[in-house]
């Protein structure tokens, strides 16, 4: 279930954000307006353990999924433990 559709500022893209378990993991679909090609993404802690619901709860919402390039990770004081880690998955 989609929790939240946040316009982009670009204004061709839209996020749907589907799991929402701040500091740890944010995920959901970004489409581009004009060509309806979406994308999955993960914003995750880098501290997420495989072992934890929430990191089960991801990769079932990914079902499969696979990576598209490579995970970007960043300082970000607002994910557990300070630093993120960003994915971008096939639809």
């Amino acid at each position: 279930m989609t929790q939240a559709m946040i316009d982009l500022l670009d204004g061709q893209h839209l996020a749907e954000l589907e799991i929402n378990e701040p500091g740890w993991v944010l995920a959901g679909r970004i489409t581009d307006v004009e060509t309806g090609e979406s994308w999955r993404y993960v914003y995750r802690s880098t501290a997420l353990k495989t072992s934890s619901l929430k990191h089960k709860r991801m990769t079932d919402w990914l079902d499969g999924a696979a990576p598209i390039g490579s995970a970007q990770v960043a300082a970000d004081p607002a994910m557990m433990f300070g630093t993120g880690e960003l994915t971008l998955w096939e639809p």
